[in-house]
């Protein structure tokens, strides 16, 4: 008998990983993954973006190991460099567009009355059912941006997900300049839709210019096996 696919399909991601991983290793960096969102609230207050995503703040939602993980880089000297977080839903029951009416709602507009949120979302959106990643609050240190460490960084986190929850899609929202440019493309986002969440009248720190950008179980996957096919090629 051969191997099983979901056995031969965690092997895959695992390898994937631990290459990138080795590679992020030999800028220098050092990797730590946590679900304690304590944490991460402090350990984003101390950088100089200090952006906390209200996805990923232990005021609005109740974070821990079974549904969310953030990982943070660091330097030498032990400061941090970049974090970014995930954390996955199950909406069996609803749309990512129904989602976000309810999601949003709480976290933007209850807080302040002036918001006003829409209802023409990004078209793919009311089509996303199932185990949905959302993978967010991506930061880089200015002194290690234009290295190219944007894109494993992200890719490992892309991976972690999928190895923990196999899920259905992961999805960002993404500038539209950035998306434009091809970023979500070298990053592992493979499908990319021009709306993200529809606002009349935006919060003041959120982009209303925002596409949705996915990727599916399957593009993941894929991903898992570019990084191996790549780095076999170039290990370098």
């Amino acid at each position: 008998m051969g191997p099983d696919p979901d056995e031969q399909g965690t092997l895959e991601i695992s390898a994937a990983i631990a290459a990138i991983q080795t590679r992020i290793h030999k800028t220098g960096l050092s990797l730590k993954e946590s679900a304690d969102f304590g944490l991460f609230e402090k350990t984003i207050r101390s950088t100089e973006d200090k952006y906390l995503m209200e996805d990923f703040s232990p005021r609005f939602f109740d974070l821990h190991g079974a549904t969310a993980f953030w990982i943070g880089a660091y330097n030498s000297s032990g400061n941090i460099v970049s974090v970014q977080a995930a954390k996955v839903e199950d909406l069996k029951d609803r749309s990512l567009a129904d989602h976000w009416q309810q999601q949003q709602r709480r976290m933007f507009v209850d807080p302040n009355p002036q918001v006003r949120f829409g209802s023409e979302h990004a078209h793919d959106a009311y089509f996303m059912r199932g185990r949905i990643v959302y993978h967010g609050n991506l930061w880089l240190r200015g002194d290690i941006r234009g290295k190219g460490l944007a894109e494993p960084l992200t890719q490992l986190g892309f991976l972690v997900s999928l190895l923990k929850w196999s899920p259905d899609y992961l999805y960002g929202l993404m500038a539209s300049k950035a998306a434009e440019k091809g970023f979500g493309v070298r990053v592992g986002y493979r499908r990319f839709v021009p709306r993200g969440t529809h606002w009349h009248i935006a919060p003041g720190h959120i982009r209303p210019d925002d596409w949705l950008v996915y990727s599916t179980r399957s593009d993941l996957f894929g991903l898992a096996k570019l990084i191996i096919r790549t780095l076999a090629e170039d290990p370098e």
